[in-house]
């Protein structure tokens, strides 16, 4: 006799051996002690959670001739006869292979003959989502009015694609996924049946492997029988499936934490070289992430995670090394890293690369938005400068000065990578009319710029509400453009003139700085700070010693003539606009 696959040789013959799904069996074995046998079921839940199982059990039950407290006697000739389909009055339909209106027709034809045998003819219609728009509108008029002696059972894992007229004349039944605890404890009887021995482990990793479905479960079991070992471990399981244990995966979140990227290339490589699915380990890290998230946030993670005491000890310690807002981060990651990987052309290199971003990317560390802001400018402002050090903020972490210099060191090259724009010489405001000063700027021989650029440097006054620009493009958000100008400051070139200098090595900003978008927002605090309409040019260091200066003159209100105050006062109460022009 050829064998006969675990699930199929297990299946329950009574309503007491479907595993936790007492609510539709109490509903179920009532309905057949009572005898109120409706005339359409619809079993609806995940695979492998029992639905055909409870179809073809109910199917013997109300056709068995010695039943015993709902339940089909087996023995019976009827039950003998379905059991080995001998009895042609239990129908079974597979509509995803059976889903055209001519199959459903077939069906109406024979619904008005009486069964041969047993007292009702049952249709179990199997997967019947699958049944095509005409299929369903065959069948809508039978399954609404059928013959007395006929039964449809419809069993959908997808009920939300059956019209509303088909389940609005069934019964409805919704199957649950099955818990791992009680997975584990059916595959460790069926196992012992099968002289096997199952370790508690193995059986565990099996239920959670099977995402609450007995059936795959049952075929899980099945294939590591076949290896031919009398016991089964937890690692054979884990060979067999081709899965990492948790000690890889808690290794692999060591190395996140410890910044450990040789680790994880080398992790990487183990799961590669091993033939270990990737795909899957992505997701497995994805729960594992969960897992130290309810240990962070919940007081007894016992009770939620499926884990042997000994690796829940080991993530209560991991999830101590991470901030709620980390881990939430990382596995935000993770889920759109893993929907990527499966369209991913090299997977390992993928991997590898997401997970060292991860473990360097220091992904929701930051204290807030503004934190985050001014750690970053401060960062940008020790590479520029080249400093070893920068003095952190009050409230923030300060890295060591050797790291800032290490990565002001590193940063320079990506610097110079930067592709170079054709520099102009100073860019103007196009709001702003034209000055002497840009003659000035282009007159005179480079021997004359070499004999007086000492004293230029010198004359140029420096621009006392510099600071306070910096702090209002911060506050409006516009932290980009504050990121190019940190390194900068500003000198008054002449009355309407403001020069933007730039220290050598972030000349190549000078030119990102210039485009229209950026020179608007700066006009436009430069002109509210200052009180007056300005000129902006961005310059480099060495460029400003070329700049003659200009007559600069500070002008307060005491210093100003009485014709201007009048003026000033008679256009103030007049309420017109003046504009001063001084020439």
């Amino acid at each position: 006799m050829s064998y006969t696959a675990l699930y199929r040789k297990w299946r329950p013959l009574v309503f007491e051996d479907v595993v936790e799904q007492e609510h539709v069996v109490r509903t179920i074995k009532n309905t057949v002690k009572s005898e109120r046998i409706g005339h359409a079921y619809l079993f609806c839940g995940t695979r492998g959670t029992g639905k055909t199982t409870m179809a073809k059990i109910f199917a013997r039950a109300i056709n068995c001739l010695d039943t015993k407290d709902g339940d089909p006697c087996n023995e019976c000739e009827i039950c003998k006869g379905i059991l080995n389909d001998s009895i042609l009055d239990v129908v079974e339909i597979d509509a995803a292979s059976n889903n055209s209106v001519d199959n459903i027709r077939e069906i109406r034809d024979e619904v008005v003959y009486a069964p041969s045998q047993a007292r009702y003819k049952v249709y179990i219609i199997d997967e019947v989502h699958m049944l095509s728009a005409g299929a369903f509108n065959a069948l809508l008029k039978t399954l609404e009015e059928p013959p007395a002696h006929v039964v449809f059972i419809l069993a959908t894992t997808d009920p939300h694609k059956l019209p509303a007229t088909i389940l609005s004349r069934c019964q409805r039944f919704d199957f649950k996924k099955i818990t791992p605890g009680s997975i584990a404890e059916r595959v460790k009887v069926v196992a012992g049946a099968s002289g096997i021995s199952l370790e508690d482990d193995a059986a565990l990793l099996i239920a959670r492997l099977a995402d609450g479905a007995m059936r795959d479960a049952l075929s899980i079991l099945d294939q590591c029988i076949s290896v031919g070992n009398k016991d089964i471990s937890h690692q054979d399981v884990l060979n067999v499936i081709g899965i990492v244990s948790d000690d890889f995966i808690s290794e692999i979140v060591d190395h996140i934490k410890d910044t450990n990227v040789e680790g994880l290339v080398n992790g990487v490589e183990r799961l590669s070289s091993n033939g270990r699915d990737i795909l899957r380990f992505a997701s497995d890290l994805v729960m594992y992430f969960r897992n130290l998230l309810l240990c962070k946030i919940t007081d007894n993670p016992a009770g939620i995670i499926d884990v042997s005491r000994q690796y829940l000890d080991n993530m209560m310690q991991q999830s101590e090394a991470f901030t709620r807002e980390r881990i939430i981060s990382i596995i935000k990651e993770l889920s759109a890293f893993e929907s990527q990987l499966k369209y991913a052309l090299n997977q390992r290199v993928f991997l590898e690369v997401m997970l060292i971003s991860i473990s360097v990317g220091n992904y929701g560390q930051g204290e807030g938005n503004n934190a985050l802001a001014d750690r970053i400018t401060d960062l940008e402002n020790a590479i520029r400068s080249g400093a070893g050090a920068a003095q952190p903020r009050s409230g923030s972490d300060a890295a060591p000065a050797a790291d800032f210099a290490a990565l002001g060191r590193t940063s320079e090259k990506v610097l110079d990578r930067m592709p170079p724009v054709p520099d102009g010489g100073g860019v103007q405001n196009p709001f702003a009319p034209p000055s002497a000063a840009d003659s000035k700027a282009s007159g005179g021989s480079t021997a004359s710029a070499a004999g007086t650029g000492g004293n230029n440097l010198a004359a140029h006054q420096p621009l006392e509400v510099w600071p306070e620009v910096m702090t209002e493009l911060k506050a409006s958000g516009r932290m980009m453009l504050v990121t190019y100008l940190a390194s900068t400051r500003a000198v008054a070139g002449d009355e309407s003139t403001i020069l933007v200098v730039f220290p050598e090595g972030v000349g190549s900003f000078k030119n990102v700085v210039a485009k229209p978008e950026y020179v608007e927002v700066l006009y436009n605090v430069l002109q509210k700070k200052l009180g007056r309409q300005v000129r902006i040019k961005f310059i480099n260091e060495e460029e400003l010693g070329n700049i003659v200066p200009g007559p600069v003159s500070e002008k307060s209100e005491e210093q100003e003539s009485t014709l201007l105050k009048n003026a000033r006062e008679i256009a103030g109460k007049l309420n017109v606009h003046l504009d001063i022009i001084d020439e």
